[in-house]
């Protein structure tokens, strides 16, 4: 099985999750009424955990999943799962887009359709819904765009059929992140691809910055544009212009389509 969970999770309705929500916050004020605001995240989670429990909920505390390709393993910990529900406890200034990428990651994995960020960090408790009509089989219907892609090594071709079958095992729309460690694992490891290489303008070195790398002259990124990708097509070309690479394999994740382009640096030297 590509995503390993502790036991059978259940999804709620929209409906049922609202109720059980509607509880859970009222527990969730209460806490944050009694204990403050300047308390670590496992703090407020473990007060919250308690009190579901003696409310009659069912409760349960960093909750492994497993997401596998082949020998590979990512272990990914929901802070609560409650009635089957992911709940993510924060103690934070604000709620940002981290939070509701990881959020959704969980609910993805969990193949549920609700959850909920709570953050205890500010004067009132922050809290923020995570929701998605699509289930792991939705998430597998998703669409290649390659047109524009030219592989010029072995080690792309790799890339590519490494990243077709990851996608296949656990689907799209989980964060990009948890799609490149994978592919950094099965390319040789972290501190075999990346990098720190030489920016320069011209022959002015600028400083260094890290990139995933094939070889000295290719490197990789994944990215999560979404709609129209033009102009972050044409951003990216600047960044290849100022980096000793000749090409650039750039897949994107635009919702259910997964686009493989090969930016090359004669393409946009002037």
């Amino acid at each position: 099985m590509p995503i390993i969970l502790p036991h059978p999770i259940e999804a709620l309705s929209e409906q049922a999750f609202h109720k059980l929500d509607y509880s859970v916050m009222a527990l969730a004020f209460e806490v944050h009424s009694q204990l403050g605001r300047f308390y670590d995240e496992q703090i407020y989670r473990n007060e919250l955990r308690q009190k579901c429990l003696e409310n009659g909920f069912e409760a349960e505390c960093e909750v492994e999943i497993r997401l596998t390709h082949e020998n590979y393993s990512k272990r990914l910990f929901i802070d609560l799962l409650i009635n089957s529900s992911v709940y993510e406890l924060k103690a934070i200034k604000s709620i940002q887009e981290p939070q509701r990428i990881q959020a959704l990651n969980y609910v993805f994995a969990t193949n549920t359709r609700h959850g909920k960020i709570i953050n205890f960090r500010p004067i009132s408790v922050e809290h923020e819904f995570v929701s998605t009509t699509l289930n792991h089989e939705a998430r597998s219907l998703f669409h290649i765009q390659d047109s524009l892609w030219n592989e010029y090594s072995e080690n792309a071709r790799k890339l590519k059929s490494r990243m077709l079958d990851i996608l296949n095992d656990w689907g799209a729309f989980f964060g990009t992140h948890l799609y490149k460690e994978a592919l950094l694992y099965f390319l040789g490891g972290e501190q075999e691809v990346i990098q720190s290489i030489e920016i320069k303008n011209g022959n002015q070195l600028l400083g260094h910055q890290k990139f995933a790398c094939l070889s000295a002259a290719e490197f990789f990124l994944i990215t999560a544009a979404k709609g129209d990708t033009k102009r972050y097509k044409a951003h990216l070309s600047r960044l290849l212009s100022h980096t000793p690479f000749d090409h650039l394999y750039w897949i994107n994740l635009n919702r259910s389509t997964i686009q493989f382009d090969t930016l090359e640096k004669k393409s946009f030297c002037s």
